[in-house]
């Protein structure tokens, strides 16, 4: 690394020498390429053009010109076909790298490629359109990595698709001798699942011509697809194609897609692009002038330095207008800056997609090197937060089923609140069903720490995602000593409890795939690189939970079916009142403040107690005499499940109620 001292200089100069034009990177044409790239301070630039990926010479080596901050060359002729780099002469030593601007790459993202994009297109892609919620607190978010999607052999994908983009193009796949249960895409629309959010599916840092699992958060180049998941990494164009293909296909089942971006750090250090452009400035430092680290993965990037703000927002804009992304989850968000964050919602907006979602982890994985005036984009920061950013809530994750980090811990559902060994009570989870924007709850009220969000709208609700245990098997490790992760009985009874309250929460909705069929990973808590079979969904689990599973899509009806759930104002929030109870027993009720549909009132009631309990039900608004079941403990949907009456309920162990009148 460059001593402090210099690095002290060098960046107020680079700073102080920024580019704003938007055509960094290639613009190409039939007759003609620029190349533009900004490192002010190489001694000088020159572009490499290769006639394959793999060439160990260039054709042609040309030099560069610097001019407003920015090194440029036209070539005046139709390149489409070759590859290119570049050289910078950085102190005396000459470093070549590919563009950190790339588009379209060769094999394992080593080279820029230069192609025609006209050619990259699926039938009709001028006519995709997707209609985005208008707030994040109506989406039904579902996470998956492309791999596991499609690789189980009991799914009748095709051969050629499976682990692919184009898995998600395939209507009307099932499983293997069973026509009538239904796998993949067609499966999703049926589910009633409004948005598919992609582990990264930008170009990582691996061998792409391997069967070795990764999960992707180890970035090389950020504005390309990656190549694995393509029918031949080898042509450029393929994964672009099979991309926007996959893309249209989700859109034409109304599903949107999400894409999980990494921009918190690269998978290399020293010899990244970013670094070979130049060095040390993408990056912060610490205190001795090394690679900060608050990623945990040997560096972070500088967000608050403006050509790195400016290429985030450049990618996301990116993403959103070349291939149609609806969304986007941040990883490690909070080692970014809330300036960052609010200029890349509001260039967004400007850019006519405020329908586009952020949302993402407002924490980090080590000591963060952001500096006053710069604020961290973490929870304690929310309040700095615009509009249109939304913050998974770990309190809801934790309250609900126990503390990540500790295996054998339960939390609400396992009844263990209360017990000394215990890290959250009862009340915690009453304020993150609220999504933390409220502490008055009727007759009594919480501390105002439990306040931390504005709104549901900046809230993303969840019980689990692809890190730690998959819900299932963090319910298993809790209820048992030694699980077997097959089917057991308590286990999906707690999965069916969880999802009562988690779609009967304010914000958005979030569920790891496979969360609604008891996905199990066989106790792996971190299976960012094992086997495919850990990590593949197991389509069968469709039908040997299949209870479980018509669980889950009776409470998206009902979630769907009563627009306070959605309500991303505090309108619906302020008007929720609890009753006041012991540990491990809820009951809520919503009233429709908005009048629309046919419920004027909703309650909720469960016990993961042991024992039949008692509540009262209160509310601000008149209570109904007359309530009909929508869901119990075995079932969930639109239709009755039966009547009760009045304001007092014996509810059983074990059980849910969710009541409307």
């Amino acid at each position: 690394m460059t001593p402090k001292k210099s690095i002290e200089e060098r960046i107020p100069y680079l700073e102080d020498h920024k580019y704003t034009g938007n055509d960094l990177g290639l613009t190409y044409s039939l007759d003609h390429s620029l190349f533009k790239v900004w490192s002010p301070l190489a001694k000088k630039v020159f572009l490499n053009i290769y006639k394959t990926a793999s060439a160990k010479k260039p054709e042609c080596k040309y030099e560069m010109s610097l001019k407003n901050n920015c090194w440029s060359i036209s070539i005046d002729k139709n390149l489409a076909g070759y590859y290119y780099t570049y050289s910078f002469l950085h102190h005396e030593k000459e470093v070549e790298s590919a563009d950190i601007y790339s588009k379209a790459v060769g094999l394992n993202g080593d080279r820029s490629a230069i192609i025609d994009f006209n050619e990259t297109n699926p039938n009709n892609w001028s006519q995709d359109t997707y209609k985005g919620v208008s707030s994040i607190t109506d989406a039904i978010i579902w996470e998956t990595h492309i791999e596991d999607f499609s690789s189980h052999f009991e799914a009748n994908f095709s051969e050629a698709n499976r682990g692919k983009y184009l898995a998600f193009t395939e209507e009307n796949v099932a499983l293997n001798n069973h026509p009538d249960q239904l796998t993949g895409l067609s499966y999703l629309e049926d589910l009633g699942i409004n948005y598919v959010h992609l582990l990264p599916a930008f170009d990582f840092e691996n061998d792409e011509t391997t069967s070795a699992y990764n999960w992707g958060y180890d970035p090389k180049n950020f504005m390309v697809p990656e190549g694995k998941y393509s029918s031949d990494p080898n042509v450029p164009e393929r994964r672009i194609k099979e991309f926007k293909s996959m893309v249209t296909s989700l859109h034409q089942h109304g599903i949107g897609v999400i894409l999980d971006v990494v921009f918190n750090h690269t998978y290399l250090s020293e010899s990244s692009w970013f670094q070979r452009t130049v060095p040390d400035y993408y990056y912060r430092q610490d205190d001795k002038g090394d690679f900060a680290n608050g990623s945990g993965c040997g560096n972070e990037t500088a967000s608050e330095r403006q050509m790195m703000r400016k290429y985030i927002i450049d990618a996301v804009l990116y993403w959103a207008e070349e291939y149609h992304i609806d969304g986007f989850r941040f990883d490690l968000m909070g080692l970014h800056d809330v300036d960052t964050m609010n200029k890349l919602r509001q260039a967004l907006d400007a850019h006519g997609h405020s329908d586009v979602l952020i949302y993402g982890e407002p924490w980090n994985a080590g000591s963060v090197a952001i500096y006053e005036p710069n604020k961290p984009a973490d929870k304690y920061h929310v309040a700095d937060l615009v509009d249109g950013i939304a913050l998974f809530n770990d309190e809801f994750r934790d309250a609900i089923k126990g503390p990540v980090f500790d295996e054998k811990a339960g939390g609400f559902l396992q009844g263990a609140n209360g017990n000394d060994t215990s890290a959250y009570s009862t009340n915690d989870l009453a304020a993150s069903i609220l999504a933390n924007t409220q502490t008055d709850m009727g007759d009594f009220k919480l501390s105002d720490e439990k306040a931390w969000a504005r709104t549901p709208g900046q809230v993303i609700t969840y019980a689990s995602a692809h890190d730690n245990l998959t819900l299932y098997d963090k319910l298993m490790k809790s209820i048992q000593d030694d699980p077997d992760y097959r089917r057991d009985e308590h286990a999906i009874q707690l999965n069916k409890l969880s999802a009562a309250l988690l779609f009967t929460s304010l914000g958005g909705i979030f569920l790891q795939a496979g969360e609604e069929f008891g996905r199990t990973k066989f106790g792996d808590e971190n299976s960012y690189r094992s086997s495919i079979s850990v990590n593949q969904l197991d389509w069968t689990l469709t039908r040997k939970n299949k209870d479980l599973l018509e669980y889950y899509k009776g409470m998206i009806r009902i979630r769907k079916a009563y627009a306070p759930l959605q309500d991303a104002s505090n309108q619906t929030g302020e008007a929720i009142t609890f009753s006041e109870t012991k540990e491990n027993v809820l009951a809520y009720t919503i009233p429709n403040t908005f009048n629309k549909g046919t419920w004027k009132m909703m309650a909720v009631i469960i016990n993961t107690t042991l024992h039949p309990e008692e509540v009262e039900l209160k509310s601000s608004y008149p209570l109904p005499d007359k309530w009909d079941i929508r869901a119990s403990r075995h079932s969930a949907g639109l239709s009755s499940l039966g009547v009760l009456t009045g304001r007092n309920v014996i509810i059983n162990p074990r059980e849910v109620l969710i009541l409307t009148a």
